[in-house]
């Protein structure tokens, strides 16, 4: 069905929002709305680099659109960054993509012609796909044949007006066991349909703008980084970048950097949920990422209430080679451990969707009440911030493990530290960055750097020489 907008709220809300526009988004706002209102059927690619208001101007755009009474969809790659449009969905639940897809296959959509979501789609004048970097080209290719066949166009996407957002500075997609090569190869811009592509870039940075920065080199650093372009040493393998302060605040020890980001935790009670939700901790990868989470939980007062997992075989068959104590010792990404520990009043975060937009995989609560087979928390994040949120107990099955297995367990983890992938998309008051092991692939260094606004509200945790990797695959800038 069709969404219904109060009409009136939305002409205020852009008369009100229009003329904060700074010259860059005001160019990229007149030209997809004019594509819209000419039924001009273009594809833009809104260049956004971190901090510069794409999710404000998207909105906007939104908003606009809507107010006219035509039909605006907007989609994000990540659940994260889905909550963080008006009325945002993931793309993977709009259009019902296909779980797993292949460059070799010309996958489709499973989306009914004559259906609801057909005809939602026939009647659409604009999509906005959000983070869209992240995403395998093989899935927006599956989009733009399904479009093609529900509106009977030969246009791309069906001649809908549709706006990819992002920043190819930032991570691509995820390509399991994948070389340099493969991931390039998944990557949106190796489409067929790029070079039909407009792009419209933005440039101002409005997190250190509103910050009152714009005189600091901040931003500029940043784009150094993420375009390659920043100082750099040859190592072997791969180039390695001096940090200073002009990025951030420097510490060489684990328990300063939790100090700066969480003082006085052991008083954490004390603080409100508007204290957690503006500050993180972010690191490369999931190993680091749990030692932080049970260092921090450690130092929390409170009785710890541990929650067992029930894993089991897809295959009854498989029993025999599977027992339930190898089950129970794997711990592939994506899933919570066997052994969950928690305590009231720690953060956590969402690891699957249970009630989009308000409760999807990123969202981060507080834990209020540990039942055995219910977890009572407070939404910190999102739409829905403030509410209280039930959690039950779902079975889960890893997509990335040869072994098929099912794993009955809270869908969540602890979430004072985040991976650096999990961050994309989202804005802190104050972050620390661990960087005790390296960054691995494209654009995790800068996604982890342009969290906050200024290097006054960021603290990096680096080897004694200040040296880290910049992982950058500079045919992803072309």
């Amino acid at each position: 069905m069709v969404q219904q907008y109060n009409r009136n709220d939305l002409t205020a809300f852009v008369n009100d929002n229009v003329p904060k526009l700074v010259p860059d988004q005001r160019h990229a706002y007149e030209t997809i709305v004019d594509s819209v209102n000419n039924n001009m059927g273009r594809l833009f690619f809104l260049d956004a680099p971190g901090g510069t208001a794409k999710t404000f101007l998207a909105n906007l755009i939104l908003a606009k659109i809507r107010q006219s009474g035509k039909i605006a969809i907007a989609v994000a790659s990540s659940g994260i960054a889905a909550t963080l449009l008006n009325e945002g969905k993931t793309a993977h639940s709009t259009f019902k993509l296909p779980l797993s897809v292949s460059l070799d296959q010309r996958s489709t959509c499973s989306i009914r012609k004559n259906g609801p979501l057909g005809k939602l789609l026939q009647d659409a004048s604009l999509v906005i796909w959000d983070e869209c970097t992240m995403s395998h080209r093989a899935h927006v290719e599956a989009v733009d044949r399904t479009l093609k066949d529900l509106r009977s166009s030969a246009n791309v996407m069906g001649g809908i007006t549709f706006v990819f957002a992002g920043d190819f500075r930032q991570t691509l997609p995820v390509v399991n066991r994948g070389t340099r090569a493969d991931i390039m190869k998944a990557c949106l811009k190796s489409s067929h349909f790029w070079t039909s592509v407009q792009h419209l870039n933005l440039r101002t940075n409005m997190r250190a703008y509103l910050h009152g920065n714009m005189n600091s080199n901040f931003p500029q650093q940043l784009l150094k980084l993420g375009e390659g372009i920043f100082p750099s040493l040859y190592l072997g393998t791969d180039y390695a970048v001096t940090l200073d302060e002009s990025l951030g605040q420097i510490v060489h020890n684990l328990d300063s950097l939790i100090d700066a980001i969480y003082p006085d935790i052991e008083n954490l009670h004390k603080n409100d949920f508007h204290w957690l939700c503006c500050r993180a901790i972010v690191s490369p990868r999931n190993e680091t990422v749990d030692e932080i989470n049970n260092l921090i939980t450690q130092k929390v007062p409170g009785e710890v209430k541990c929650y067992k997992s029930i894993d089991t075989v897809t295959n009854i068959e498989d029993a025999v080679h599977y027992p339930q104590e190898f089950l129970n010792s794997l711990n592939p990404a994506g899933l919570p451990p066997h052994e969950l520990s928690l305590k009231v009043g720690t953060p956590i975060m969402l690891l699957r969707n249970l009630s989009p937009p308000n409760m999807c995989n990123g969202t981060r609560l507080l834990i209020k009440e540990l039942k055995d087979s219910l977890i009572v928390a407070k939404i910190i994040t999102g739409p829905a911030a403030g509410e209280l949120a039930h959690i039950p107990k779902i079975p889960m099955i890893p997509t990335d493990l040869p072994i098929p297995f099912k794993r009955l367990q809270f869908p969540v983890k602890i979430s004072f530290a985040l991976t650096i992938n999990k961050s994309q998309g989202q804005t802190f008051k104050l972050v620390g960055i661990d960087l005790r092991k390296e960054c691995f692939t494209h654009g995790q260094l800068y996604v982890a750097l342009s969290r906050v606004g200024t290097p006054d509200h960021q603290y990096i945790l680096l080897p004694e020489n200040n040296l880290t990797s910049n992982v950058v695959y500079r045919e992803a800038l072309q």
